[in-house]
């Protein structure tokens, strides 16, 4: 009777207010986002905890937001720790269809991009700075008044895009050369080196916001090495979504260590080279424990395809990705 007297005046308050009223625990009640009746503590039709009174405070919202930042145990951190110490397990729990306690793997990736676009660091190998995309005799044209070139820079042609794109440059620079003059009547014109701070101050951030370029090449190349265990394409991409967010947090680690190291006395800060060739080593012995564990193969082919990835991705930023790279940061200066 008492039941049934609960459901009436739910009814009663449902017809007049439009939502279903809280109970308190131990109420017959239905859930008050799909009305759905309740047989615990969460919905079964829609997964919603048991609305109470004491779900209006402000304490409680207090305590939903402290909950989420230090739930280590928590969907992202648990997502995040097994990214950094258990390579590949993500992208196998998501091959064999576990991914409730995981979150996405774009998601993952997006957050990830976001803090790695957002932090001050540069864009590791993959950004080129405008001595490194022009020709040598561009380069030596964007020269400041004490500054000087190296033996290599002086001889290095630049990439392969160089020989049609450095035109460009020299367009540009005599068209906004000869706009300031005429606007200035003569007292101050725009130089290759104008032209070259511009660009270069944009240049880290292009290649930022392109890093997702190399998921799709990433995910071909897997294709193609483990094409025999007929998996779809986009669980390769999910695979190398990760690999990259990998990338992307040792990147930011390595460059706060370097500033860190600035702290040090000159005779105790490591060569510049020593953090190079730190990622250099870290990404292949990544991509080796990753493979190993994703796609169940011996260490032998997990070593080969990871060279393989890495090879593909090598040749995919020399001939097309440097090129790209170069349109947009010109086309946005």
């Amino acid at each position: 009777m008492a039941q049934r007297r609960a459901a009436t005046l739910a009814a009663r308050e449902r017809s007049r207010y439009g939502y279903n009223p809280p109970m308190t625990t131990g109420e017959a009640s239905a859930c008050t986002n799909c009305g759905t009746t309740l047989a615990g503590d969460y919905c079964h039709a829609c997964g919603q905890k048991r609305f109470v009174e004491s779900d209006r405070r402000l304490g409680h919202l207090l305590h939903q937001f402290v909950a989420s930042a230090t739930d280590v145990d928590g969907r992202i951190w648990g997502s995040v720790r097994a990214l950094l110490f258990r390579p590949g397990l993500l992208s196998r729990e998501y091959f064999n269809g576990r991914r409730a306690r995981w979150i996405s793997p774009v998601s993952l990736f997006l957050a990830v991009s976001v803090i790695y676009f957002l932090a001050p660091i540069r864009g590791g190998d993959l950004t080129l700075q405008f001595n490194q995309q022009v020709s040598a005799v561009v380069r030596g044209l964007a020269l400041g008044p004490d500054e000087t070139l190296s033996t290599y820079q002086r001889s290095a042609s630049g990439q392969v895009h160089t020989p049609w794109t450095s035109p460009w440059v020299e367009r540009r620079v005599q068209a906004r050369d000869t706009a300031a003059r005429a606007a200035s009547n003569g007292a101050t014109g725009y130089s290759y080196r104008d032209y070259r701070l511009a660009y270069d101050a944009k240049a880290d951030d292009v290649s930022k916001a392109l890093v997702i370029l190399h998921v799709p090449i990433a995910a071909l190349v897997l294709m193609l090495l483990f094409g025999g265990q007929h998996r779809y394409y986009a669980e390769y991409f999910v695979f190398a979504l990760h690999y990259f967010a990998f990338w992307m947090i040792a990147l930011e680690v390595v460059s706060q260590a370097v500033n860190l190291s600035l702290w040090l006395p000159a005779a105790w800060q490591p060569d510049s080279a020593v953090y190079d060739w730190f990622m250099r080593a870290l990404l292949p012995f990544y991509a080796i424990l990753a493979l190993h564990r994703a796609y169940g193969v011996g260490w032998p082919r997990a070593i080969v395809s990871a060279f393989g990835v890495l090879a593909g991705i090598i040749l995919f930023n020399l001939y097309i990705y440097h090129g790209i790279q170069f349109v947009v940061t010109f086309a946005l200066t």
